[in-house]
């Protein structure tokens, strides 16, 4: 078992060890290891009679399970020995703070250094982000600095759909922004072709999030006619490749992990006038399309066709490849094999 010890440990440590052990015991089986009986539970708190002053209240002991508090109605014994768990210890088992600790850390196990430095980031992440609510500079506020302080706090959302760490930090994503509702998202910074922060993308890191939720936002005053995202990146190897243009941020970062650099996404199946302005100016070999396999896909594809061929060479590519419910993918669904079945001759 791992000593926690002052000791051993700086103070800032020791609080989030002492934070971790809190928040994986179990409410019910530390009140009955401390000798308390007839137990009343909701879904909210516990209640009994105050073991620590011998009262017969049925209900003056109540414990919080959400914050992991308690507090003694008849007579007031949280207030003389502290209202939380350690509080709690050292009351009903008359020994001091540390051999509070050693208890709690007896009915827990081991604290796992991987485990807890996972509980550490999100404290760290939880606090940042209340901090944020109360003073500035706040995530809409779209600067580099206020996107550095930002990136410590990234989720492992898109880690869990399967994208290296690595890709992530090229293309910057960050954390923490709560958005009106509470609901926290991930930051995918956008970039115009200078290289200058344009705007934020923010996604709902809910796995459970529907179209009809907006799992995608954007920050105020951002213009997607102004913007190719990645294109500050593409730029450098259009001189010899054509630009190859996609729907979306994730089918950008799949290529890339497939060694594709010439590639930038349009944030959506419509190429804008303004996009459409860039893509003449940047796109000297032409440009290369390969957009979802779903409806606005396939006709905005078509519809791109139509508008630019006069301005620039347009090659489109059609993603044939369903899944196993016949959906139409993404370019960021296909293997790495598929994607160079289809633009081997493209790809920089």
């Amino acid at each position: 078992m791992v000593a926690m010890t002052m000791k051993s440990s700086n103070k800032e440590d020791f609080k989030y060890k002492l934070d971790k052990l809190k928040d994986n015991i179990d409410p019910r089986y530390l009140i009955e290891s401390l000798g308390f009986s007839g137990i009343r539970e909701t879904s909210k708190e516990i209640r009994t009679a105050c073991r620590i002053h011998g009262g017969d209240n049925k209900t003056s002991f109540r414990f919080n399970k959400e914050t992991k508090t308690w507090v003694c109605f008849s007579h007031r014994c949280h207030e003389i020995f502290g209202n939380d768990i350690i509080g709690l210890i050292k009351a009903t088992m008359n020994v001091d703070f540390m051999d509070a600790v050693r208890y709690l850390e007896g009915l827990v196990g081991t604290i796992d250094s991987t485990d807890y430095l996972e509980h550490k980031r999100r404290k760290e992440k939880e606090s940042f982000i209340r901090s944020r609510k109360l003073k500035g500079p706040k995530p809409s506020i779209v600067t580099d600095e206020c996107l550095k302080q930002f990136k410590p706090f990234r989720s492992d959302y898109f880690v869990k759909q399967g994208f290296a760490k690595e890709t992530l930090d090229f293309f910057e994503i960050a954390g923490g922004y709560t958005d009106a509702h509470g609901f926290i998202r991930d930051i995918i910074p956008i970039r115009d072709d200078k290289g200058g922060l344009a705007g934020y993308s923010l996604r709902d890191i809910r796995e459970d999030v529907s179209d009809e939720d907006y799992k995608y936002i954007h920050t105020l005053g951002f213009d997607k006619d102004k913007v190719i995202y990645n294109l500050n990146n593409a730029k450098e190897f259009l001189n010899e490749k054509p630009l190859i243009i996609v729907e979306g941020q994730k089918s950008v970062w799949r290529l890339y992990e497939y060694g594709i650099k010439n590639v930038a996404a349009v944030m959506g199946s419509h190429i804008t006038s303004g996009q459409a302005n860039l893509l003449c100016t940047y796109a000297f070999k032409g440009v290369v399309i390969m957009f979802d396999n779903d409806a606005p896909g396939m006709g905005g594809c078509i519809k791109a066709c139509e508008e630019l061929r006069s301005r620039m060479d347009i090659i489109p590519i059609f993603i044939t490849e369903v899944d196993e419910n016949g959906k139409g993918l993404d370019p960021s669904d296909l293997t790495k094999e598929v994607v160079y079945s289809y633009l081997n001759r493209f790809i920089q």
